[in-house]
Formats: C-alpha cells, sequence, structure tokens
C-alpha cells in the first residue's frame, strides 16, 4: 500500500506544481483590470486541468457534490436563471449571469477546488498566500505607477477619486502582510515595516470610508483571532505622532482626504439617496425581483427617475449595498441565496479554523475575515458582489476535496 501511494505521488510532481501554479495565478491576477486575456487564459488551463483530473479521478465528482458550498452555489446557478427570466432587460441580465455568475461565480471556483485537489492542505495554503501576496505586488504596482503617472501630469495624490478600484484587493491581500508580522526575524519585521508603509499610502487613497471601515474590522478581528495586541499599540502610536506632522505641513493639498477623515454624514446613502432609491425600487416587486445586473439596475433606476423628484442622485447611479443589491435582482429568493452563499463560506472557514493548527488555521481565518470584512461590513455600504465569493469558495471546496483525496488513496 505504501509503494502504491508513492508512485501515485511521484506520478504528480510535475502535475503539483502545475497545480499550484494555477492557483497562485488565480488569486493573484483576481482584481487586476485590463488583462482579461491572461485570467482567461489561466481560467482555460484550470478547466482543462479539471478535466484530466475528473477523467483519472471519476469519483472526485461524488465527493464534489457533497460539498455545501457546491450545493449553494449551484441552486445560486438556478437562482440567477430566475432572476434573468423576470428582469426588466433580459438581454442584459443574461448576459451577466453567464459572465458573472455561471463564469465567475460557479464555474470558476469548481474549476480551481479541482485543480488544488490534487495538493496536500499545506501546499494548497502556501499557494493561496503566495497568490495573496502577487495581487498586492501586481496591483499595487499598477496603482502606483498610476500615482506616477498622475503627479508628473501635476496632480497629487489624495486630491481625487480615481484610486478607489483596489479596494477590494487591499482588503484581500491583508493576511499575506500581516503574516510578516508574525514571522520570526528581524529582516521579516523590517519587511512588514516597508510593506505596511506602502499598504497605508494606498488605503488612504481609497478616499473610501466603507474599505477603511472594513480594513479596521479586519485588522481588529486578526488580532483577536492570533492574540496579537503589541500590533495595534504600535499602529496606533506610529499614525498619531506621523499624521500630525503630514496634516500639518500638506494641509492644503490634503483637503480631500481631510475631509473624508472627518465627514459624518452618509453622503446620501440613506434616505432619497443611493440605498433609499434602492428600497423605493425594491418595494415595487419586493418579491419577485427585477432582474439581475448592474446595468439593469441603473436602467430601472434611469426609468424610475421621472417619478421620484426627491432621489439625490439625478444621474443613474448603484445601491452601495450587497444586501438591497442581492433583492433587487432576485426578490426574497435572491437576498437569501445570495446571504446563504456568504454565510455557508464564513461557516466552513470557521470550521476549518477551529480544527486546524499552523499555517492552515491561519488560512482558514484570513478566508474567513477577508469575506466577513467585504460583504458583512464593506458591503453595507458600498457595491460588492458576489463573483468575489469566488477566491473564498475554490480554497475551501479545494481542501474539502483534498482531505476526501488523500483518505481515498491510504485506503
Amino acid at each position: 500500500m505504501i509503494n502504491e501511494l508513492k508512485a501515485s505521488c511521484s506520478r504528480y510532481v510535475g502535475m503539483k506544481k502545475w497545480c499550484s501554479f494555477l492557483f497562485i495565478m488565480f488569486v493573484g491576477l483576481f482584481f487586476v483590470d485590463g488583462i482579461t486575456r491572461y485570467k482567461h487564459l489561466v481560467f482555460y488551463c484550470a478547466i482543462i486541468t479539471s478535466l484530466f483530473i475528473i477523467y483519472n479521478e471519476k469519483q472526485i465528482v461524488k465527493e464534489l457534490i457533497k460539498n455545501n458550498i457546491f450545493r449553494f452555489l449551484v441552486l445560486l446557478f438556478i437562482v440567477g436563471v430566475y432572476s434573468s427570466s423576470i428582469s426588466i432587460d433580459n438581454s442584459m441580465s443574461f448576459k451577466y449571469f453567464f459572465n458573472t455568475i455561471a463564469e465567475k461565480t460557479v464555474l470558476t471556483p469548481i474549476a480551481f477546488a479541482l485543480v488544488i485537489s490534487q495538493l496536500p492542505h499545506r501546499q494548497i495554503c502556501q499557494s493561496l498566500l503566495i497568490g495573496l501576496g502577487l495581487m498586492f505586488l501586481v496591483s499595487g504596482g499598477k496603482e502606483f505607477y498610476s500615482y506616477y503617472v498622475e503627479y508628473r501630469q501635476g496632480i497629487y495624490p489624495f486630491s481625487n477619486y480615481n484610486h478607489r478600484f483596489i479596494a477590494e484587493a487591499l482588503i484581500f491581500s491583508l493576511p499575506c502582510i500581516l503574516l510578516l508580522w508574525k514571522t520570526k526575524g528581524l529582516k521579516a519585521k523590517v519587511c512588514f515595516i516597508v510593506v505596511a508603509g506602502l499598504y497605508g499610502f494606498l488605503m488612504l487613497g481609497l478616499l473610501q470610508r466603507g474599505a477603511w471601515l472594513a480594513i479596521l474590522v479586519f485588522s481588529l478581528l486578526w488580532c483577536l483571532f492570533n492574540r496579537e495586541w503589541k500590533l495595534p499599540l504600535l499602529v496606533t502610536l506610529i499614525v498619531a505622532v506621523s499624521s500630525v506632522g503630514i496634516f500639518m505641513k500638506f494641509h492644503d493639498r490634503l483637503s480631500v482626504l481631510t475631509y473624508k477623515l472627518e465627514q459624518t454624514s452618509s453622503s446620501h446613502r440613506f434616505g432619497n439617496g443611493t440605498q433609499g432609491a434602492a428600497w423605493d425600487m425594491i418595494m415595487q416587486h419586493p418579491v419577485k425581483g427585477s432582474g439581475i445586473g448592474d446595468k439593469v439596475y441603473l436602467k430601472a433606476y434611469a426609468n424610475n427617475l421621472p417619478q421620484y423628484p426627491q432621489w439625490f442622485f439625478r444621474e443613474p447611479i448603484g445601491p452601495h449595498n450587497f444586501f438591497l443589491s442581492s433583492w433587487f435582482a432576485g426578490g426574497v429568493l435572491g437576498l437569501l441565496v445570495s446571504v446563504s452563499v456568504v454565510l455557508v463560506v464564513l461557516v466552513t472557514a470557521f470550521k476549518g479554523y477551529r480544527r486546524s493548527e499552523n499555517m492552515i488555521r491561519y488560512c482558514y481565518s484570513s478566508v474567513f475575515l477577508m469575506m466577513f470584512a467585504d460583504f458583512f461590513v464593506r458591503g453595507w455600504v458600498e457595491e460588492t458582489f458576489i463573483f468575489q465569493t469566488a477566491i473564498a469558495s475554490a480554497f475551501l471546496m479545494g481542501m474539502f476535496l483534498s482531505a476526501r483525496r488523500i483518505m481515498q488513496l491510504k485506503h
């Protein structure tokens, strides 16, 4: 039996490196815009690899069906079809459904879960953390280059809202950066200080209080999960000392940032603003829904503008709330299923955290925190989309399949 197991492992040595590479690229490029063809190339490679795995290990499909996340993704797929069929614009909704729900939210995590099922748990976790590090390097590097181009044109940092689209990448890559603090050694601590400084610059450049709140909650919960108390005290001290000097010297150039930091209003989110308008439209079809897709929502907003003169924004704008967006799209059923997908991911990650140790435990907690911060903190006040569960879904389903596969190989 041992010899058979060794032969099986040696057969997949190259396969393991390939699967790890695909998962790293999937995670690292997930939020990078403007490279769709390269992301599609990685996706197609994952599809071919997953089909090869299914061909060689047909029982893996039976194991996949047993997974709760897979079942809820299938349910989301069905609700997406329903939401597209009752839409006020079927063509828009079905286009969104095939691209965002069918491909990005359902098929992509299933394919990558099958890919990483070939890896042991520790290697899956290593691949996830390397991918998150790559995510920060690529997304952050791209954003710093944009700052450089703007500076050459006389545009100073923190003076416009052009850099808010990196919010998700900053939230998701945070576990990899915080891991540097937990790593022993002076070099790791110095590296953490440098990377944390760059991260802080990009975070302030978001000028988005919902993202700031999500990062703050993420960081505090991370300290709680890891029983870390020195870091928040150190960060608080550094921020307090440095911010006083910086804001005093560059007060005029930082007026937009100062305004966002001092702002106490809701930016017209409630009442007759973004979320108020979303509520008005939801109440038109509260049970049935009006159709899936961001463009469908904007079309409905534009169509309803003449009947709602009290709406503050006279140009179509999104609901700035994940829950209201899901309710508008698929009615009560759409809301319940969308929230259920996020909840089953959170519950699965938390269960994995409780029964694991060391790096594996850290990755489970990271997945839990990134989902909680993105959907249940930022999702209340900013736009966030269900396809952003793909990394977490792929990781959790892959860990499940990997464990089942190892058990079968041993027997």
